[in-house]
């Protein structure tokens, strides 16, 4: 990744997928990651709801935003701890 205004923030975009897809596909993702936030854009509550679980166990804060029909799930990568 280039330095710039996004170089502190990875997007990942999921949408489409259902539980457990995005959080496999941030598992993936995360190996590679090296950014200080990370924002995960989903299509459903659920799976959102299941990224943000898997992030607080492993001490990272995360929170929902919700922009039209997507919702952005927000994690702040600073405490991350893999536990897996």
């Amino acid at each position: 990744m280039t330095a710039g205004a996004n170089h502190d923030e990875v997007r990942i975009m999921a949408r489409g997928l259902r539980p457990p897809g995005p959080l496999l596909v941030v598992k993936k993702r995360l190996k590679s990651i090296d950014a200080a936030r990370l924002r995960v854009i989903v299509s459903n509550r659920e799976a959102a709801e299941d990224l943000v679980n898997y992030f607080e166990v492993r001490g990272a804060a995360a929170e929902i935003d919700v922009a039209g029909e997507d919702f952005h799930v927000v994690v702040d990568l600073r405490m991350f701890k893999d536990v897996d």
